[in-house]
């Protein structure tokens, strides 16, 4: 394996975590990672797993079943768990 510079593995996994309460998010446009021109709610169920977490500002920005969502990162804070 070759070095690709310090503190960067190309290679490395992403983090995936799953949700230990249900959350309301809200669902993001995949180019823009905006919401979409009518933001709607969506429920995220207890037990989901979540991919590719960023935090922007106060909200924290997922992918869930490969879709773009977010919601306030108070709401998700205390509901991650990180997976092995």
């Amino acid at each position: 394996m070759e070095d690709t510079g310090p503190g960067f593995n190309v290679l490395a996994r992403m983090p995936k975590f799953e949700l230990t309460k249900t959350i309301e998010a809200v669902k993001l446009n995949p180019r823009t990672l905006r919401p979409l021109s009518i933001p709607e709610k969506f429920t995220i169920p207890y037990g989901a797993v979540l991919e590719k977490l960023a935090r922007d500002r106060d909200m924290q920005q997922f992918y869930y079943l490969g879709e773009p969502y977010e919601c306030l990162h108070s709401d998700i804070a205390s509901a991650l768990k990180p997976l092995d």
